[in-house]
């Protein structure tokens, strides 16, 4: 998986230079990514910066199909969703939600042993206590899959 981050993280680099956008948070899965993203002012184009991120990934890890019928059906679905932040409440369950994710599917018991996260980044700038979200102890965020 590891060699998979480093390209995805080179992939959305490019598409960062060609089409500005800042990360806020950002959780990678083995079968899914949460992110939360911000872009310029007068700007709302997610999907040519996903569908760049998509299709890169998918290019240049191999794993797209070559029969030319949905070549990037093997890693990712054909959309996503989205979420318009209507407040600094509602931008803090978001991250909360998207950190939280990883011990909510039980690939850890703790947010900080997750290494695909933006969860450390945060927490070196003291946006969160290295201790946050425990499996006992994780945000109800009352939304998202169950």
């Amino acid at each position: 998986m590891q060699s998979n981050i480093e390209l995805l993280r080179g992939i959305v680099a490019g598409v960062q230079a060609l089409f500005p956008f800042q990360i806020d948070g950002w959780v990678i899965l083995p079968n899914h990514i949460h992110a939360i993203w911000q872009l310029p002012e007068d700007d709302c184009d997610y999907s040519k910066r996903w569908g760049l991120i998509k299709a890169g990934f998918s290019r240049e890890s191999g794993l797209s199909r070559s029969d030319g019928i949905g070549c990037d059906a093997r890693v990712w679905q054909p959309r996503f969703w989205e979420h318009l932040i209507r407040d600094e409440s509602d931008w803090r369950r978001q991250m909360d939600y998207l950190h939280f994710n990883p011990v909510k599917h039980g690939l850890v018991e703790q947010v900080r042993e997750w290494p695909y996260s933006s969860f450390h980044r945060l927490v070196r700038q003291g946006f969160y206590d290295r201790d946050w979200g425990l499996a006992n102890n994780g945000p109800d965020s009352g939304f998202g899959e169950r």
